[in-house]
């Protein structure tokens, strides 16, 4: 399952969201995939045992918080046997697993009767739930008196001109009521973003986001001072210009000064090559806030707080990645600067080093036409733990993607990769080390492997398939290529790939994916899981796609 900055209190779908196959754009047409009407998900042994009726989600006691119904699963012991959940039949496959999608329980008496028969034998269990507490509702107020005809002013002829006339009035009441908050959210000091030590960390920044608890959307450097507006429950609200306030945790706005107020100002830029790409310098003074967005084939920086006065930018006289720069002053406090590329972005950083803002541009990967995985470095992340997906028999979501990551590993390092591996052992690594790892390694791509499980509500029999994950701009390519790769190999439903902001994908220094291969929660795709051969096709998979996705890479 897809890690994310916070997890919820559902065991299993902590980081799950429903696939969006419908709403994903259709992949680009790609090399055509391998025959696969041999390939099917390996067959289920059946397991004939005693009688017990295990069930994995929802756990005893858990809040569910789906509106009708809902799915549950667990293991009874033996695929001979039958299973009823509250009179539902559920469906048992050979190795005694189940799963149902049901409809829930009354709130009056939140529990479910399982019963599971073999012959004249039979085994009850109740399995006790919880639903969400009911919100009070809030008391309808009562409908103003309507006064007497001869207090109510003489209705007069409606016209165009009287409904403009009402329209213009009221927009201009509301623009006068905006125009009044914003007077009252004048800053009330100066805060530091991060802390002292974390400013010399180049993998540390500062998220900001839309609305307190909100998506991640900015990334700061720490050092970054800027205007508080206000605090409030474990937010600080800090200004970046006047057009735009955004929201960091309390712990990264550190109160400096009541009247502070840096001078950010542009001066001459350059250009500087090296065996990475290329860096471009921007002199400012002091550490702007910023927002980087790419293109077909630019990078564009825009600098907050900042007064852009650029009038020479030095270019160098070899420079096979940049094609131009330009800079717009877009507001009194914005600016923007674009570097205009020579091909597709694929990889950028963003530090500050001796009083100036340096985006660090990363150049393609030479490619080896005939083996185009030679003499790259390949970043696995085998998924969890902390935390992970469990299965109707239990097998654990780290216990399955460890077993793939390994074996992806062999097949990368036979098509002359370097590998670099986020985890080797069952021990935890946190969700932050694991780009980290891959950013001071250096690496060509990023993969993470993670297996998928559903929110409460939906139906697992409509679409529980392979899916792929992608955040920065410049993974996308990446992200279609492994999907191929991987519905090839493994056959399930292709859900497509989903553009989504998870922690492992963020980075920025090189194309990063997040792979859903298969869904743990069903009985079929959880025992095809424990087995070498589908582990095998999973991590093959992948592994296409990464050629593929180098060898057009090289084709550019």
């Amino acid at each position: 399952m897809r890690s994310r900055p916070v997890i919820a209190a559902v065991l299993i779908v902590a980081c799950a969201r429903t696939p969006a196959p419908v709403t994903a754009p259709a992949p680009a047409p790609g090399p055509k995939p391998v025959a696969t009407k041999a390939l099917a998900l390996p067959a289920i042994p059946v397991v004939d045992g005693p009688l017990a009726i295990h069930v994995v989600y929802p756990q005893a006691g858990q809040t569910i918080t789906s509106r009708d119904s809902n799915f549950i699963f667990g293991s009874i012991g033996s695929g001979k046997a039958s299973l009823l959940i509250n009179g539902h039949p559920a469906r048992v496959y050979p190795n005694g697993a189940f799963i149902a999608f049901i409809p829930n329980p009354p709130a009056s008496s939140p529990r479910y009767e399982l019963v599971a028969q073999r012959g004249g034998e039979s085994v009850r269990v109740t399995h006790s739930i919880n639903f969400p507490a009911a919100r009070p509702l809030a008391p309808t107020p009562a409908p103003a008196p309507t006064p007497p005809a001869a207090a109510r002013p003489a209705a007069r002829a409606s016209s165009r001109a009287d409904t403009l006339d009402a329209l213009t009035s009221r927009l201009e009441r509301r623009m006068d009521s905006l125009h009044a908050t914003l007077m009252r959210d004048e800053p009330i000091g100066w805060v530091r973003l991060g802390t002292a030590n974390a400013a010399a960390d180049t993998d540390r920044v500062v998220i900001a986001r839309p609305v307190p608890g909100g998506t991640y959307k900015w990334f700061f450097l720490p050092g970054t001072v800027v205007p508080l507006v206000s605090r409030g429950e474990g937010f600080a609200r800090v200004r970046l210009d006047r057009n735009l306030d955004v929201y960091v945790d309390t712990l990264d706005a550190a109160y400096v000064s009541p009247t502070l107020a840096p001078e950010r100002s542009t001066t001459t830029m350059r250009l500087v090559p090296n065996a990475d790409g290329t860096d471009l310098v921007i002199p400012v003074g002091e550490r702007p806030p910023y927002f980087v967005e790419e293109t077909d084939h630019s990078i564009v920086l825009t600098l907050y707080g900042v007064r852009a006065n650029t009038d020479l930018i030095n270019y160098a006289s070899a420079d096979s990645l940049v094609r131009t720069v330009e800079w717009e002053q877009l507001s009194a406090e914005r600016a923007r600067v674009t570097v205009n590329l020579r091909a597709a972005p694929y990889g950028y950083l963003v530090l500050w080093e001796r009083s100036s803002l340096v985006l660090k541009l990363r150049a393609h990967p030479h490619i080896d036409a005939a083996s185009p995985l030679r003499g790259l470095t390949i970043a696995v992340d085998p998924g969890h733990p902390p935390v992970g997906a469990t299965g109707p028999t239990g097998l654990w979501e780290p216990q399955a993607t460890l077993p793939i990551g390994m074996r992806l590993k062999t097949i990368l390092e036979a098509r002359g990769a370097r590998v670099v591996m986020t985890r080797t052992t069952p021990d935890p690594v946190a969700l932050g080390d694991r780009p980290i790892i891959a950013r001071r390694a250096n690496v060509n791509a990023f993969v993470s492997i993670h297996l998928n499980a559903l929110p409460d509500g939906v139906n697992p029999f409509v679409a529980p398939g392979t899916g792929t994950y992608f955040f920065r701009s410049h993974s996308e390519p990446l992200a279609r290529a492994v999907q191929r790769g991987m519905v090839s190999q493994m056959v399930l439903q292709d859900l497509g790939v989903n553009y989504d902001n998870l922690a492992v994908v963020r980075a920025t220094w090189y194309p990063a994916v997040l792979c859903e291969g298969a869904f743990l929660m069903m009985p079929d795709q959880e025992f095809a899981l424990r087995t070498p051969e589908f582990q095998e096709r999973y991590a093959r998979g992948i592994a296409d796609g990464l050629e593929n996705y180098f060898r057009s890479l090289g084709a550019r």
